[in-house]
């Protein structure tokens, strides 16, 4: 072709390879250029950030040591005590062991009690007290005679504040150095309250020189100066938050950068001279037409990488016109996929409306400012819902879903599928609850799927917004929606809105369905045996294992409160298993000890569902060469009626391999009597709920005494729970009681005093002097 650029561009290759030339020296040198800047930029922000964590892990080990001393018994009873002596030697002790360079107390009220550092003025003490008002950030720098110290402050309570302790770090040339040998680069420390002071790792000379440019020290943090000083890149670090008066500057040297840059700078100049010249003898010659086509072409594919519509390109050569008319359709394809992709991002593959990210995006810019409600909305049982109709028939549910709340009325300002069956709506103004009722009761109307009818329930989670949430807040508005939304599920009601105080609540719980297993592996839980009296014989042959969690941060947790936590979060398993194990072998002990009794202990729903649970216990009592009668059971009427079929079932099998079983709480479920009828037990416990007053109750009184008729005339043995006098023994007696269970004859103790209560109760004299007690 006469117009191909393919013969132009032979005509013209050496012109084009000077221009190539120049181009590559001039992109080379400034690419190059801002390289090393960028690696020194990047060397110097990894050091900052290491001498940061330096920082930080100091003062870690002075938090750490704090937690130690304020948590220690002793010091806290020195401190009440004012013994002054103890309070000094315990100070100098702990800040030895992590070498620190001071160490002080002072009273709640701020007064001095023990300081390492002498010589403290009113307004030193007074400067230490208010580190404790503001301890947000992550240390505080305190200043005295002209030294600097990284200083961490806690308080000691027993259990209200008695003190506060403190330890400090100086910031000297030892750390400076040590900075230094960590991040491989020069290090400052600046103090300017009062006199100037500077410890550098910098030459004497250089030093001044920074010194002397000290008022760029504040327009420097967080960015880089090359005057700090010159031929050195640096940025400050603000150490003291508060005053601006301690400052960390940090320098990156140029000349390793700059010798490179200089040797390819020279070599490209080199190259680019002997370039130069020949290519100024073509380019006299093809100066013409040739360029101009190639300039257009450039300048229209960088506006097009520039993201703008530049005109089309006509009249250049063949190739080049093919060329601009392929860019040109590449910047629709990609303007094209990009709004694709900005869509996809934003909105849930489903249902079309906005997924989480794009939710929370949206709900920080329309609480400003902060009125109206949110509402989570999840459907119940839609697992199980989801199992039953098939994936693809719960998909369109889903979308139908969406399609009707995005129909009704209100319209909620913000719409969005959070993730499965979870929407989150935003109404502003706030929704009434009138309108929240006629609101679901039109979400609830049936669904059309696959020609069946298809009926939901759903549970809405509420958040009304207030000023104690701002537009920052949007993870923690979530979140209490979240709460709000599992209390509607937990107490099975159809709307719940998030109360104050359930957050903590919440994180508590978390707390404890972490720390479960960990208690489980590091002892912090125990067992305890509560004895169980035959009122009649007055002796003891059986007790029940209960279970106890002291933890380490949260201190006692009732054991109806983990144990429902471990229900929930499916980890009941390992209490059992645990429960049992430790009971088997604390009756091995026993029996070793010649001490024979039965033990009962508690299972769970969970665990009534394991077919295999009475073999493995049958196994486990052989195992430890124990008799099957060393062990008993009870369940509670609620567990039972979870899964009657599947529990009863498990429960003949305990009975048939000898194992016996008692009802607990009895009289507290709502359906005794039928259950009672088919539960192959051997024994049931009344709850103290009607056994703790029967001495004064009427009502209580026969109560108890109908359920013991009941009870023996099916030929079951009768357990009292709860009973705390010697007039109610009298009475469970004359009512044909069998056996006790309360504090009346002890509370529940761990296994060394229950084997001691058990020796002395069981003697033939003790026994008849309690009886003569009781009777």
């Amino acid at each position: 072709m006469p117009n191909s650029f393919r013969n132009q561009l032979i005509i013209a290759f050496l012109l084009i390879l000077t221009l190539m030339q120049l181009t590559t020296a001039l992109f080379v040198l400034t690419a190059t250029q801002r390289d090393y800047r960028q690696q020194q930029t990047q060397n110097l922000n990894i050091g900052s950030n290491i001498f940061v964590e330096m920082l930080s892990n100091r003062n870690d080990q002075l938090s750490q040591s704090l937690s130690l001393l304020s948590a220690d018994f002793g010091f806290k009873r020195a401190v009440a005590t004012g013994e002054q002596d103890t309070i000094s030697s315990v100070l100098a002790n702990h800040g030895r062991r992590i070498n620190a360079s001071a160490v002080i107390l002072l009273s709640p009220e701020g007064k001095l009690l023990s300081s390492s550092l002498q010589g403290l003025t009113s307004e030193n003490i007074n400067a230490l007290f208010a580190l404790t008002q503001n301890r947000s950030t992550s240390f505080d720098i305190f200043n005295f005679d002209h030294s600097s110290y990284q200083f961490v402050l806690q308080p000691v309570k027993a259990p209200t504040l008695i003190a506060w302790v403190g330890m400090g770090f100086t910031m000297d040339k030892t750390v400076a150095d040590q900075a230094k040998t960590i991040t491989g680069i020069d290090i400052s420390f600046i103090n300017q309250s009062g006199r100037v002071d500077i410890v550098s790792t910098l030459p004497e000379g250089l030093q001044q020189e920074v010194l002397s440019n000290i008022a760029q020290l504040a327009q420097n943090v967080g960015n880089f100066s090359d005057t700090l000083p010159n031929e050195y890149l640096s940025t400050t670090i603000a150490l003291d938050r508060n005053s601006n008066h301690q400052w960390a500057v940090l320098h990156q040297s140029n000349a390793k950068w700059q010798q490179s840059y200089d040797a390819l700078r020279n070599n490209m100049l080199m190259i680019f001279a002997l370039t130069c010249l020949l290519a100024f003898l073509i380019a006299a010659w093809f100066a013409g037409g040739i360029t101009r086509p190639i300039y257009a072409l450039v300048n229209f594919a960088r506006k097009v990488g520039q993201g703008e519509n530049p005109q089309p390109i006509t009249g250049a050569p063949a190739e080049l016109q093919v060329l601009a008319n392929t860019l040109l359709v590449m910047r629709e394809n990609i303007e094209s996929r990009e709004h694709e992709l900005v869509y996809q991002s934003q909105h849930d593959n489903l249902t079309g409306l906005y997924n989480r990210a794009a939710a929370k995006q949206q709900l920080s810019q329309l609480l400003m400012p902060m009125h109206g409600c949110i509402a989570m909305i999840d459907i119940k049982n839609f697992r199980h819902l989801n199992n039953i109709i098939g994936f693809a028939n719960a998909d369109n549910l889903l979308m139908l879903f969406a399609s009707r709340l995005e129909s009704l009325s209100p319209l909620p300002t913000l719409l969005s599928r959070l993730d499965g069956d979870s929407f989150l709506l935003l109404f502003q103004p706030s929704i009434s609850r009138e309108q929240l009722d006629m609101y679901l009761r039109q979400l609830t109307k049936p669904y059309d799927i696959a020609g069946s009818k298809i009926s939901v329930n759903v549970r809405v989670g509420l958040v009304e917004l207030s000023c104690d949430y701002n537009h920052n807040d949007i993870d923690k508005l979530i979140r209490h929606a979240e709460i709000a939304l599992n209390q509607a599920r937990i107490e099975s009601q159809t709307i719940a809105t998030y109360l104050q105080g359930e957050d903590e609540r919440y994180l508590r719980e978390l707390m404890i369905i972490r720390d479960l297993p960990i208690a489980i592996s590091q002892g912090q839980l125990h067992l305890v045996f509560q004895p169980k009296v035959d009122i009649h014989s007055n002796s003891c042959n059986s007790a029940e294992t209960l279970i106890r969690w002291q933890h380490p941060q949260l201190g006692f947790i009732p054991p109806d409160e983990f144990i429902r936590l471990a229900e929930n979060s499916g980890n009941i398993s390992m209490i059992s298993d645990w429960v049992l194990n430790t009971t088997i072998k604390q009756l091995a002990q026993w029996q070793a000890q010649g001490i024979a009794l039965t033990v009962a202990i508690n299972l769970s729903a969970h665990d009534l569902t394991n077919a295999q649970l009475p073999l493995d216990i049958k196994q486990l009592l052989a195992d430890n060469h124990l008799p099957i009668e060393a062990l008993s059971i009870e369940v509670t009427e609620g567990t039972v009626m979870k899964d009657a079929q599947t529990v009863i079932a498990v429960l003949q099998q305990f009975k048939g391999i000898g194992i016996a079983i008692a009802i607990d709480d009895f009289g507290t479920g709502h359906s005794s009597l039928a259950y009672l009828k088919m539960l192959p037990v051997n024994e049931v416990k009344i709850d103290r709920s009607f056994i703790k007053d029967i001495h004064t109750d009427a009502t209580d009184l026969m109560i108890v005494d109908t359920s013991i008729r009941l009870i023996k005339g099916l030929n079951l043995s009768v357990v009292a729970e709860g009973v705390e006098s010697a007039e109610g023994i009298n009475i469970l007696r004359r009512l044909d009681c069998d056996i006790v269970q309360g504090y009346v004859y002890s509370k529940p103790l761990k296994a060394d005093e229950f084997t001691t209560w058990f020796s002395q109760f069981n003697q033939p004299n003790l026994s008849a002097n309690i009886k003569d007690t009781v009777n």
